[in-house]
C-alpha cells in the first residue's frame, strides 16, 4: 500500500483533516483500491504519530461518507462502489468533492440562486437596508477605543461588552436566562450552525429539519457528514411524530416564525419537543432569527427559556434587526459546553471583527438598537399590510399565509399554477419571489411565493405587485 500520507504538523489545519483529506485523496486517485484493507487505527498511530482519537476521527469520517466499509472481526476496506477518477479537469475536479459536500454545494447553489445579492423587490430575509441608522452607527464607529483591547487578536468568544449587551437584552426581551460567558459570537448565523455541529454531531449521526426549511441548514448538516431528516411542518409548525422513534441527535426548528411558511410552534409541541431532548439526550437548535418583529402583540417565549436552556442551543443574529453586512450572529450554550464550543472557535476562526463588535456594543448600549426596533416594527407593518392587501387585489388567485409576524410571508398558489415558472418569469423581471416548492426538500404538490415585504418601500412595492400580476 503506497498512499504517501504526509502529515504537516506546522499547518494550520487540524490533524484528523490532514488524515482524512490524504486518505480519501489516495482512494480517489487509486492509491488505495476498491477492496484493500487498510491499517487498524493502531497501526496508523504508530506509522504517522498521531494520537488514537485523530486517526478515528478521520476513519470515522471517511465511513460516514462511504468510501470505508468495516467488517467486525476482519477490518476496514475501501468501498467496492468506490472508483477512480475518470478524466482530468473539470470532472476529476468535481470527484474530489466527497458525496455529502457535493450534495451540500448543490443545495447552497440553488439557494442562492433564487436569493441573489441584489437589491431587488421582494427578496426575502433582507431588512430595509435604506433605514440603517447610519448616523448613529457611524458614531459608535469612529469611537473605536484603538487600544490593545480592540486590536489584539480577539477572545474566541467575542467581544466581552457586546455579550454583555446581548444577555442583557435576551434575559429582557426573549426569557433567555443567560450570562455573557454563555455567549458565542460568531462571523453570521451561518458561521454559528457549522459551529454547533462541529461540537454536537459525530459523521453518521442523524439530525431533524423542518420541511419546508432553510436550506443552507441542511447543506450544513450534510457538509459534516450528518444524515439528515425532514420532518413536515403545518399550521402548529414541526411535526413531531416519528421523533420518538428515530435516533435523532439534534433538531433543528425556527419556533418563533418558521422559515418560511410563517407558522408559529404551538405550546403543545415546543413542550413535547424540550421532553424529547430531555429523554433522549438530543439537542435543539433554536434559530430565533427574527423574533424582535411580531406585530399583533407579545411572541411566544423563546423555547430557550420553557427549557431553562437545558438541551437548547438557541441562535440569534443582528441580519434581519440591522444589516447582513455587519456579520454578527451569537449561539448560547450551556456551561456544560463551553469549553468545546471555546476549543472549535479557536480552531475554525469565525469570530467577527472586534472592532464592529465594539461599535456594536456602544450602539446598543446607548439605546439605538431599542429604539431602531420600535421604529421599524411600526414600518414593516405598514409595509406588510401594505403588500398583503395589494397582492390580494391584483392577483385575487393568491391565497395569504400572513403570520403577523417577521419580514417575509408565504402567497399560495392554487392548483395549476407553478410558483417556479412564475418565479423564473418575475426573476427576468427584476423581481425577487423565491418558488415556495424550492424550500423543500422532498416532493411536495405545495406551491406559491414568498414574499419578503421589509425591505420594498411602498411605492416601489406598488409598481412591483403591478409588474407581477402582469406575469400571472
Amino acid at each position: 500500500m503506497k498512499t504517501g500520507i504526509l502529515i504537516n504538523r506546522k499547518s494550520g489545519v487540524p490533524l484528523h483533516q490532514q488524515l482524512t483529506l490524504a486518505l480519501r485523496e489516495a482512494i480517489l486517485n487509486g492509491s488505495l483500491a476498491p477492496g484493500e484493507r487498510l491499517l487498524s487505527s493502531r497501526e496508523w498511530q504508530t506509522h504517522l504519530g498521531l494520537s488514537r482519537n485523530t486517526v478515528v476521527d478521520a476513519l470515522g469520517r471517511l465511513h460516514a461518507e462511504g468510501y470505508l466499509v468495516t467488517e467486525r472481526g476482519v477490518g476496514t476496506f475501501v468501498a467496492q462502489h468506490v472508483h477512480r477518477r475518470r478524466s482530468e479537469g473539470v470532472k476529476e475536479a468535481r470527484e474530489s468533492v466527497v458525496p455529502s459536500r457535493r450534495a451540500a454545494l448543490d443545495l447552497s447553489a440553488q439557494h442562492l440562486a433564487t436569493n441573489s445579492h441584489e437589491s431587488t423587490p421582494f427578496r426575502p430575509g433582507i431588512p430595509a437596508l435604506d433605514r440603517f441608522p447610519s448616523v448613529q452607527f457611524k458614531r459608535c464607529f469612529n469611537a473605536a477605543d484603538w487600544t490593545a483591547r480592540t486590536l489584539n487578536y480577539a477572545d474566541p468568544q467575542g467581544y466581552g461588552p457586546l455579550r454583555e449587551e446581548i444577555a442583557s437584552r435576551l434575559r429582557q426581551t426573549r426569557g433567555v436566562a443567560c450570562s455573557p460567558d454563555d455567549l458565542f459570537l460568531t462571523n453570521g448565523a451561518q458561521a454559528a450552525f457549522s459551529l454547533i455541529v462541529r461540537v454536537v454531531l459525530n459523521p453518521g449521526d442523524v439530525a431533524v429539519v423542518e420541511d419546508p426549511g432553510y436550506p443552507s441548514v441542511r447543506a450544513t448538516l450534510l457538509a459534516h457528514g450528518a444524515r439528515v431528516r425532514c420532518a413536515p411542518v403545518d399550521r402548529s409548525g414541526i411535526s413531531l411524530e416519528g421523533l420518538a422513534r428515530g435516533r435523532a441527535r439534534l433538531v433543528y426548528v425556527t419556533p418563533s416564525h418558521q422559515y418560511p411558511s410563517g407558522a408559529v410552534l404551538s405550546l403543545e409541541r415546543r413542550f413535547a419537543l424540550i421532553e424529547w431532548a430531555r429523554e433522549r439526550n438530543g439537542w435543539i437548535v433554536e434559530d430565533d432569527y427574527d423574533s424582535e418583529f411580531n406585530y399583533t402583540g407579545r411572541p411566544q417565549p423563546a423555547l430557550h427559556g420553557l427549557a431553562d436552556g437545558r438541551r437548547i442551543l438557541y441562535v440569534g443574529t443582528f441580519s434581519k434587526v440591522l444589516s447582513p453586512a455587519l456579520r454578527v450572529a451569537y449561539v448560547v450554550v450551556p456551561a456544560a459546553l463551553h469549553g468545546a464550543f471555546r476549543a472549535a472557535q479557536i480552531v475554525t476562526s469565525v469570530a467577527p471583527d472586534t472592532i464592529v463588535q465594539a461599535a456594536l456594543a456602544r450602539f446598543m448600549n446607548a439605546g439605538h438598537l431599542s429604539r431602531h426596533i420600535t421604529h421599524m416594527r411600526k414600518i414593516y407593518d405598514e409595509r406588510r399590510r401594505f403588500v398583503s392587501a395589494e397582492l390580494r387585489a391584483a392577483i385575487p388567485a393568491l391565497q395569504i399565509d400572513d403570520s403577523s409576524a417577521g419580514l417575509h410571508f408565504v402567497a399560495r398558489m392554487p392548483d395549476g399554477m407553478s410558483d417556479r415558472v412564475l418565479s423564473t418569469r418575475a426573476a427576468q423581471s427584476g423581481l425577487n419571489v423565491p418558488p415556495l416548492s424550492g424550500y423543500y426538500h422532498g416532493k411536495t404538490s405545495a406551491s406559491g411565493l414568498v414574499i419578503g415585504f421589509a425591505a420594498t418601500a411602498i411605492p416601489e412595492a406598488r409598481s412591483a405587485i403591478a409588474r407581477l400580476a402582469s406575469l400571472a
